[in-house]
């Protein structure tokens, strides 16, 4: 029996681009779980084991950085993606996530290349595919 496939969480408002990344991630190997909210991710991340978590960082009803913020408070050590369509400076929110090597910014609109060169930047030697 095949090893069980790696767990992605990703948070995305718009379902349409949540599937698309889903779908993507998932043709790389990874199980992919798709929430909406912080809230729903934590939950998802408190139920099983997680390689890493793709979030948007524009969310309904918070302000992405203190959303992410409560998931990464909680799983310090967890590898994230984040997608961010801002052109602003982004070295108070980012630069020391950057450092540590577990944590990526994608910039809208990336190419979904994009995506899957992160997720093996982040997952490392075990990509599952």
């Amino acid at each position: 029996m095949p090893p069980p496939r790696p767990v992605v969480v990703v948070i995305e408002e718009q379902p349409e681009l949540g599937k698309v990344l889903g779908e993507v991630l998932g043709t790389e190997g990874f199980e992919v779980v798709q929430v909406r909210s912080a809230t729903d991710a934590l939950d998802a991340l408190n139920q099983q084991t997680v390689a890493f978590l793709v979030s948007d960082l524009t969310m309904p009803g918070h302000a992405g950085a203190d959303a992410l913020a409560s998931v990464t408070a909680a799983f310090p050590e967890l590898p994230v993606i984040v997608i961010r369509a801002q052109r602003d400076d982004d070295i108070p929110f980012f630069g020391p996530w950057r450092r540590d090597g577990s944590r990526l910014l994608l910039r809208r609109p990336f190419r979904l290349d994009d995506l899957v060169g992160a997720a093996r930047e982040v997952f490392g030697d075990r990509h599952p595919a």
